[in-house]
């Protein structure tokens, strides 16, 4: 194998790695959101629950 293709191979593999280091973030990044959606989903389902999420996270804030 001569020195391009050495490089071209390398770079080929540094791109296929990116890739999917690329879709395993984006799988993440959308799990992340369906828990978000739920979770929402359950506070918006039940008044009291969310002012008592409202007030904790409140509490978190100022603890800051």
């Amino acid at each position: 194998m001569n020195t391009t293709d050495k490089i071209i191979n390398d770079l080929a593999i540094q791109l296929a790695n990116k890739a999917i280091e690329n879709a395993s973030y984006k799988a993440h990044l959308e799990e992340a959101q369906d828990q978000l959606v739920r979770i929402n989903n359950v506070l918006d389902s039940d008044q009291a629950l969310k002012d008592l999420f409202d007030e904790a996270s409140q509490k978190l804030e100022e603890g800051k």
